[in-house]
């Protein structure tokens, strides 16, 4: 609304200042007037000029007064466009900088996102320190108490040292309550029990091998675990450990480490087997010639075959019968039946046991049948 009001006043003055000129300059032409000792028509002629300077002058003026800008382009241009060739180069400048800013925050953004990573890293690491640390407090504590186990055996043995060099020297002329190597009890360890389940598998099992000790006149000191064993320190934790890295069944046996006399602890260490078959059907596990003319009774070869037969499977990790104390078993039909035939044999023969099925070693006793081969 400014504007055409502006607008409007220089078009109102410009045509008034026309029209004055225009009325001078025919007023000057009609009467002949001169300015200067100019020619009439010379002269009209510059009262034209002069009305359109003045229409410009007139333009400008009311342009000047009426508007601020006007009168600050008019007579401070200069000043404006070296004002503003210096923002120009303070824009460039800035914009230089946001640049430089930009490209630094984008690398502190890039510093910032590869220091959190390092801070996760190091917090894994913190951590999983921490969980090695707390296991290996663990592991001290177990190791100091296992320390102490040993130290607790070593002076019960250091006390009862006399005791057992006596036993040992009076047990040729003793009764042997266990021989050397001597299976005392078994048992089987199934595949995906955990450690503690093992563990208590196996304490039970130290425990029925102790009492089986005891009834045959077994004795250990009142201050021990067991009321007629000696197991080492860590045997029972190495025996876990052995049976977890299994990959299946496992057979336990107890056996005595050598001859024991009444009275004394039995000392006792552990086989671990694995589950598996040893012996297939037809295997010939023991054999010996027979001749009637011998004066033998063919039931003393019998009886001879058959415990190599259960030195055999023992020997081959077979587990011992409960029932039995033994880990072959030949039907007692068999034996009489070997007894009957042989009143009718002239020539010598061989007496085989053979067996009958196959068998895996936790499926104790092995099933043997006689074989009388001529």
């Amino acid at each position: 609304m400014y504007g055409f009001t502006l607008i409007l006043t220089l078009v109102i003055v410009g045509g008034v200042i026309a029209y004055i000129g225009d009325r001078l300059g025919m007023n000057v032409g009609r009467k002949k007037l001169t300015l200067f000792g100019l020619r009439p028509k010379h002269t009209s002629v510059l009262v034209t000029i002069v009305t359109g300077v003045f229409i410009s002058a007139a333009s400008i003026g009311v342009l000047s007064i009426a508007s601020q800008d006007v009168r600050t382009a008019l007579f401070n241009m200069k000043e404006i466009q070296d004002e503003l060739r210096g923002l120009q180069q303070d824009y460039g400048l800035m914009k230089i900088q946001r640049d430089t800013a930009q490209l630094e925050l984008q690398q502190a953004e890039e510093s910032y996102g590869e220091m959190i990573v390092a801070l996760a890293e190091a917090e894994q690491s913190v951590s999983e320190l921490k969980e090695q640390a707390a296991f290996l407090e663990g592991e001290v504590v177990e190791l100091t108490a296992r320390t102490l186990q040993l130290r607790e055996s070593y002076d019960l043995l250091s006390e009862d040292y006399g005791v057992v060099e006596m036993a040992w020297g009076q047990i040729r002329g003793s009764d042997i309550a266990f021989n050397a190597s001597e299976v005392i009890l078994t048992t089987v360890i199934r595949k995906g029990w955990g450690r503690e389940e093992i563990r208590a598998q196996l304490e039970h099992f130290m425990h029925e091998v102790d009492d089986v000790a005891y009834r045959r006149s077994a004795r250990a000191p009142e201050s021990d675990t067991y009321r007629a064993i000696f197991l080492q320190a860590g045997v029972l934790d190495f025996a876990v450990e052995d049976v977890l890295m299994a990959q299946g069944d496992v057979i336990v046996r107890a056996v005595s480490e050598g001859n024991s006399i009444p009275g004394v602890p039995v000392l006792v260490y552990l086989e671990n087997y694995p589950e598996q078959m040893i012996f297939s059907k037809g295997t010939v596990l023991a054999a010996n010639s027979w001749d009637p003319s011998s004066g033998v009774e063919i039931d003393r070869v019998i009886l001879q075959i058959l415990n190599e037969a259960n030195s055999a499977a023992i020997n081959a990790g077979m587990a011992v019968s409960r029932e039995r104390g033994a880990a072959v078993l030949l039907p007692g039909d068999d034996f009489l039946d070997a007894i009957f035939a042989s009143r009718d044999i002239e020539k010598p023969v061989d007496v085989r046991l053979v067996v009958a099925n196959d068998t895996w070693r936790s499926r104790t006793p092995v099933e043997l049948y006689l074989d009388l081969v001529p």
